[in-house]
């Protein structure tokens, strides 16, 4: 009987905490409604996207006819793994260049804001040189003559006005012929801030130099990943005040919509996926990946690949992703030089353009050979034949890099836009299997995959205040951060230890400590003293404030002009630069490190007492207690 009752209080008392959860527990789960309705809107969004390409598609382009059976046409090793690159990104890898804007003119639109430094020179019967900062009211204070007010001015418009402010201690510089002359200028520039998100080297908030443009902008925070688009950059400034720059029609001819437009403070710079690529090879000016979009033609690929060589063939070879009963699959057909102009590139993944023959009779050789490319044919050639042409596969270093169970012939159909492929076994062959020794036709085309098992030594990047930065091969299976840096010859004198950032994937690794074992790809950088501390939030000046050594976080709070009323004070977060993410509550205050990001949360909304779903709650419980009772009872009689 004990038992029961011990059973019967313990029920009791899960009921009554899932009820209190209930009840109290509104803001826990506002918080996880928020974020299921944010994943669904990007989940909603990749659906649009794929919902659209679907219902352009045309399935009736595609003949059911089983001309070519490229099923394992997507299994071609990616033609960047043997020498192809993505076209634009090497442009972000020009940092040098930023050097240049210590020298540009201030331009007369320039409006003067906190942060910029403003020099005052009279001469003349009068000679005085004044400096100062403009703070963050606005204002800058000159001896004898007093604060003025010169946020949102221009330099022209500050230097009329500071000439009526210095004329009332100067009377040199008043009167048809004044005695005393005034010269401003700028000295240091301040920072604006913008928010970089997206495929990006390095997405967050980052100051950057106020004449950037979105494009300049990203050189400083370290440019676009490889999977960022280049088409597509977007500006957002508000909710409906969005520019888009296409990066190739600026790589390509200098000029693009909004190539030009200016960053402002709390712009945001968005580089979504890239959602297509497109191989281009062979009689092209430029071999490469590219970035394809919605209106592009073929021709406008191949011009992106700067055109057709002038020993191009009269048609080029497409290869259409389609989506059939089995997912998306690939079909192969020649285009017709005249046609490409007209021809859409939407589905378009891989193009192949033909040079017209050195000798009537050829074949083609791509992928893991020794020696790509053309190569006169003769009749009787087979495939051994070819092979050794090409410098041969059977060394034992070379290899290890194909993959030998499957390579393909691609055989022209000259009855049919679409080539056979006959698949081939270098293995057997090499074994002395003579039916794989296959005899070769005129403008065969031969490709032997790479081996996705053999992979080139794994490395790591390290930048910054380091003596020797740079890649690094790995030298063992657990090498470790510090191993690493020692390697690089060990910090500069300007090497700030705390703030080191490990990046893995583009997402920052919280550091804890040196003995973080590094894998394949990882970068490191290692930082410059910042300087300041970041207070955003729920404070009246939020921004960057100045690092002190013996500040507190109530000190920077203070500096970041005070809570405001909405301010959740006894909760607040703090970023450490080395990613490690640590919490004020009501007991603890971590150590502020110089470069931190501190967040002041906002207050949770409290959710009204409803009496009526009070009591309702408190029948549920006293009806589930009656059930409990009862059932015990049962068990007793």
């Amino acid at each position: 009987m004990y038992h029961r009752i011990t059973i019967m209080k313990i029920l009791i008392l899960i009921i009554l905490t899932f009820q209190f959860n209930l009840i109290f527990g509104q803001s826990i789960s506002d918080y996880n409604r928020l974020k299921k309705q944010y994943e669904k809107y990007l989940d909603d969004q990749n659906k649009t996207i794929i919902n659209e390409d679907l219902d352009q598609n045309n399935y009736d382009d595609f003949p059911n006819e089983e001309l070519v059976d490229l099923e394992d046409f997507e299994d071609f090793e990616d033609l960047e793994d043997i020498g192809l690159k993505f076209f634009g990104y090497d442009f972000f890898l020009s940092k040098d260049s930023l050097l240049i804007w210590n020298n540009l003119p201030v331009p007369s639109s320039y409006s003067l804001g906190p942060g910029d430094e403003i020099i005052i020179s009279l001469w003349g019967e009068t000679q005085l040189r004044e400096s100062a900062t403009i703070g963050r009211d606005g204002l800058v204070y000159i001896e004898r003559v007093g604060q003025l007010s010169l946020t949102g001015k221009t330099i022209e418009e500050a230097e009329k006005y500071l000439v009526k402010q210095f004329q009332k201690v100067y009377e040199t510089l008043k009167g048809a012929r004044p005695s005393t002359f005034m010269d401003v200028s700028l000295g240091q520039l301040k920072s604006i801030n913008v928010t970089f998100v997206g495929e990006v080297s390095a997405p967050g908030v980052h100051p950057i130099h106020p004449f950037s443009t979105a494009l300049t902008g990203l050189l400083q925070v370290g440019g676009i990943d490889t999977t960022g688009s280049l088409r597509n950059i977007q500006i957002i400034r508000s909710e409906n005040d969005t520019y888009k720059v296409d990066f190739y029609k600026f790589l390509l001819s200098g000029k693009s919509d909004n190539i030009d437009i200016r960053l402002q403070d709390n712009d945001i710079v968005f580089i979504p996926p890239r959602q297509s690529r497109v191989e281009i090879i062979g009689a092209v000016k430029r071999p490469g990946i590219y970035e394809s979009d919605t209106n592009d033609k073929i021709s406008d690929l191949v011009n992106y690949a700067g055109g057709l060589r002038a020993n191009a063939n009269e048609n080029i070879l497409i290869y259409e992703k389609y989506l059939s009963k089995n997912g998306y699959s690939n079909k192969p057909k020649y285009v017709l030089l005249d046609d490409i102009n007209q021809t859409p590139s939407k589905f378009v993944n891989k193009i192949v353009a033909f040079s017209i023959p050195k000798y009537e009779k050829n074949v083609y050789v791509y992928g893991q050979v020794k020696n790509p490319g053309i190569y006169g044919f003769e009749e009787g050639m087979n495939i051994l034949d070819l092979l050794k042409i090409v410098g041969g596969l059977y060394d034992k270093t070379f290899y290890k890099t194909i993959y030998a169970p499957r390579a393909d012939i691609i055989r022209r159909d000259f009855k049919s836009n679409y080539p056979k492929v006959i698949p081939i076994n270098l293995e057997e062959l090499k074994q002395g299997n003579q039916t794989q020794n296959i005899e070769l036709h005129n403008w065969d085309m031969i490709f032997v995959r790479k081996n996705k098992n053999f992979t080139l030594p794994k490395q790591v990047q390290i930048t910054g205040q380091v003596n020797i930065p740079g890649y690094y091969t790995l030298s063992r299976p657990r090498e470790t951060l510090q191993n690493l840096i020692d390697r690089s010859g060990g910090y500069t004198n300007r090497a700030y230890k705390d703030g080191i950032q490990l990046f893995r994937d583009t997402i920052q690794v919280a550091l804890d400590n040196f003995d973080f074992s590094l894998v394949d790809g990882d970068s490191i950088h290692v930082p410059d003293y910042p300087g300041v501390i970041q207070v955003i939030g729920e404070v009246y000046s939020p921004g960057y404030v100045q690092y002190r050594k013996r500040k507190n976080l109530k000190s920077y709070i203070e500096a970041a002009g005070g809570f405001t009323l909405d301010a959740r004070q006894k909760y607040i977060t703090i970023i450490q630069p080395n990613g490690d993410v640590k919490v004020k509550d009501s007991f603890w205050t971590p150590r502020i490190k110089e470069g931190a990001l501190i967040i002041v949360h906002k207050k949770r909304e409290e959710l009204p007492f409803d009496l009526t779903a009070f009591l309702k709650d408190t029948a549920s419980i006293a009806a589930s207690l009656t059930t409990i009772i009862y059932i015990i009872n049962r068990q007793n009689n």
